[in-house]
């Protein structure tokens, strides 16, 4: 399957005419796109069209906005929240990972906050749920019911309660229920934009929603340098490198936090920990600093300075791993440490379930977090495999 070349990096200056919220899913490898954010992107582009073909102010508003136009190195944060406070239709694609999802939740929140004044009703139509992947129980969630009248003929409604959107959108034999679907939603997106618009006003800054019932430690985030603010993408990335790995991993519905080393050292072990390593410290250096932490802290040797035919960050990321932390390839240019960070947190989270306690320390025993999902193949655990260490430079060429 090709992945289909993204529409032009841009910062949203224009208002639009929607937003999409989805839940993003994990990577399996840095060279394997993930299948539900590839029909995501599918998705998007096909009600953008379809939206333009309704609209009657085309040339006043963009169709849509959604996060895989952000420019790599933005503030992702802060972009998000400027494209929240100029959309006039919220459009979330429900999935049970939807409401596990910290960021996807706070996308929601953002926008509400512009909702604040009008009438409840007239609010709600600012928000048009898709059901995207089907649910386990219609009851969980109010909003699925909005999210169901979307479609009344009786056919098409069946097969969306009973598939969701993404199967639709994917299989052929759907193609004219997918389409039906498709034109209703555009439809009811320009009807709201075009007779209710909103007006201008500012989104709260997108945070990390507090997901009910969430289980399971922080993922901490640190990094070896003096300098908190570490940015050795300078000039191509707005954030710091531990910042950015932070949102990548709310992004996944992990909740984190960026700490110095010496908190790191005291969370750590109850706790999966990432540490970004500068590799101009040395491999002497960078051993005695992750001494003391404990061996399911994965940590990125990032050489951003490094020409590529020096051996330094190599040998940086062996002798950590002689040390038993587990194997990371370096990262040098920027795209491969944007490619690497979802596996990064992820492998984190996954080293921390294989090794780390069972209990948190000082704490009533719960049990421990899982990322197995509930249908499909377990994640890696005690008794499975072991992970395979991953290759921050493959993936580039193999989309």
């Amino acid at each position: 399957m090709t992945w289909p070349d993204p529409a032009p990096p841009r910062a949203p200056r224009r208002e639009t005419y929607f937003f999409l919220s989805y839940a993003h899913s994990v990577p399996l490898s840095a060279a394997v796109r993930p299948d539900t954010d590839y029909w995501v992107n599918r998705f998007f582009n096909d009600l953008a069209t379809a939206v333009r073909h309704a609209a009657t102010r085309g040339v006043d508003l963009d169709a849509g906005f959604f996060d895989g136009q952000v420019s790599p190195g933005a503030d992702l944060r802060q972009t998000l929240t400027d494209a929240l406070s100029l959309t006039h239709v919220f459009v979330p694609l429900h999935s049970p990972n939807y409401f596990r999802n910290a960021w996807a939740l706070g996308e929601r929140e953002s926008f509400r906050s512009r909702l604040t004044r009008l009438a409840p009703a007239q609010a709600e139509r600012h928000l048009l749920p898709v059901l995207w992947l089907p649910l386990p129980s219609w009851g969980d969630q109010p909003e699925t019911t909005q999210a169901l009248d979307l479609v009344r003929q009786p056919d098409d409604r069946a097969d969306y309660a009973e598939n969701g959107l993404r199967a639709l959108c994917k299989l052929g034999a759907y193609h004219d229920q997918y389409r039906r679907i498709l034109t209703t939603l555009a439809q009811r997106i320009v009807t709201v934009a075009e007779t209710q618009p909103l007006a201008r006003s500012r989104a709260a800054t997108l945070s990390s929603h507090p997901v009910p019932d969430s289980d399971g430690p922080v993922l901490v985030v640190t990094a070896l340098t003096d300098h908190a603010q570490w940015r050795p993408y300078a000039g191509q990335h707005e954030l710091a490198v531990a910042d950015y790995v932070a949102a990548t991993a709310e992004r996944l519905g992990l909740p984190t936090r960026v700490v110095g080393l010496a908190t790191a050292r005291a969370l750590a072990p109850g706790c999966p920990t990432v540490v970004l390593v500068d590799a101009s410290a040395g491999a002497a250096a960078a051993r005695a600093a992750l001494d003391g932490l404990p061996r399911w802290a994965v940590p990125l040797v990032i050489a951003a300075d490094h020409a590529r035919g020096e051996s330094a960050p190599e040998e940086i990321a062996g002798t950590l791993q002689d040390a038993g932390f587990p194997r990371v390839l370096p990262a040098r240019a920027i795209d491969e440490f944007e490619r690497c960070a979802p596996l990064l947190v992820t492998e984190a989270r996954k080293q921390f379930l294989r090794h780390g306690p069972v209990d948190p320390p000082d704490g009533p025993a719960t049990p421990k977090p899982s990322l197995r999902p509930s249908h499909g193949p377990p994640a890696s655990g005690p008794g499975l495999p072991p992970l395979r260490p991953f290759d921050t430079t493959r993936g580039k060429d193999e989309r």
